[in-house]
């Protein structure tokens, strides 16, 4: 696990990334910018996918994972109650439970820069 910061300039969480291909894959390519918008359960953010293990694909998510995959950089804050019916989410990390809160404060359009923690 690595640990992460994301930052859209004014408010900063923190996170970990995970163990998996994906993640791993990812932390190699910090620091990076990635700019979204707000759909009312994750930011979702275009970036490029890079390498993964399909048997590291899941269905839904838990509130405050971050996915990656099929062009998108996703932090999912909400919508885990209904997240089973997505399928093949690849989840490389998870912001710190205690800064989940902290993702109100982005705007409703994001540029986010994602640095690996110092």
């Amino acid at each position: 696990m690595r640990n992460i910061t994301i930052t859209d300039g004014k408010t900063t969480l923190r996170a970990v990334i995970n163990d998996t291909t994906a993640g791993k894959d990812f932390s190699r390519k910090l620091p990076l910018t990635v700019s979204g918008y707000d759909s009312g359960i994750d930011y979702c953010c275009s970036a490029a996918s890079g390498l993964f293990d399909p048997m590291e694909l899941q269905t839904g998510w838990k509130n405050g994972d971050i996915s990656l995959g099929g062009g998108w950089f996703a932090l999912l804050y909400g919508g885990q109650e209904q997240s089973q019916r997505y399928r093949d989410m690849m989840i490389i990390g998870h912001i710190r439970e205690e800064d989940l809160c902290l993702v109100k404060n982005f705007p409703e359009k994001v540029t986010l820069r994602v640095a690996l923690a110092e």
